[in-house]
């Protein structure tokens, strides 16, 4: 267990850039993200890349993505979100873990979007975030994050998104904050069966870092997504399988130095009023 416990915090101070800045980036998994810069791949997930691509999900729709990294389960990562379309915008509340016991971050926020035309969207999200180690620190804070999507035509979409502009302090009497991480990414459907895209990413006190992914799907009922992060060079991928309104999708991730991680995601997505 303490050897687990060492490899734990390695993998902590790997994953935030050391101890004195705390970022969201733990509390971020690509592998379900991909799809916000798009019309006919994006999900309730692709909120995690882009808030702005809730504007577009007219569908109510509720998932749990769950990835053990490397292997541990010390170090698992936990999403959940739920969209509900409304007459006047659309909604989603989103919930994230990582950690264990001895060490633990989460998050849990509410966002709103809406379509501005058929061409552009925005919304924003506001966010408790909480880092706790039992018997040595407990802190929060509140921040916020917005996005826009601008759909160029049918097949080309771009679009940007801030996360933390405001450099929000972690808890009132602490020196540590949460970074503001910048995005700007687009994507392009190539067909309606397969499509990628390319997100720079900029976080604060990191360099400018580069996730690209594609999607193919050749039938219904089967998706094949693929993906590659410079910041930490690694890449993911997955197979996903489709059951009436059920989507089931089993993915692996690889790190050069700590190995493989597992990843789990249901999406359950109902249809659209007045179809079956």
């Amino acid at each position: 267990m303490k050897s687990a416990n060492l490899l734990t915090i390695g993998c902590l101070c790997l994953a935030i850039s050391g101890f004195c800045q705390t970022t969201h980036s733990p509390l971020v998994s690509y592998y379900p993200s991909s799809g916000a810069y798009s019309k006919k791949f994006q999900n309730a997930f692709s909120v995690i890349s882009n808030i702005g691509a809730l504007s577009d999900l007219d569908h109510p729709a509720a998932g749990v993505y769950g990835e053990k990294k490397f292997m541990l389960s010390e170090t698992g990562l936990y999403t959940a979100v739920g969209t509900v379309p409304a007459i006047s915008g659309n909604f989603a509340l989103q919930t994230d873990y990582f950690g264990y016991a001895d060490y633990n971050e989460s998050q849990m926020g509410i966002a709103y979007g809406l379509p501005l035309n058929e061409h552009i969207g925005v919304a924003a999200k506001f966010n408790y975030y909480h880092l706790r180690i039992p018997s040595y620190l407990s802190a929060s804070g509140v921040n916020f994050e917005i996005g826009s999507v601008i759909h160029i035509s049918d097949q080309l979409h771009t679009g940007v998104s801030v996360y933390n502009p405001l450099n929000s302090a972690l808890g009132k009497n602490s020196s540590e904050r949460i970074a503001a991480v910048y995005k700007a990414g687009i994507g392009y459907e190539i067909s309606a069966s397969f499509f990628t895209q390319v997100e720079v990413i900029k976080e604060t006190g990191a360099n400018v870092n580069i996730h690209t992914a594609f999607q193919y799907k050749p039938i219904m009922q089967l998706l094949v997504s693929a993906g590659m992060f410079s910041g930490t060079s690694s890449g993911y991928c997955g197979v996903g399988f489709f059951y009436r309104q059920m989507r089931i999708d089993l993915s692996v991730s690889f790190h050069q130095q700590l190995g493989y991680s597992t990843g789990l995601l249901l999406l359950y997505q109902w249809n659209k009023p007045g179809k079956e």
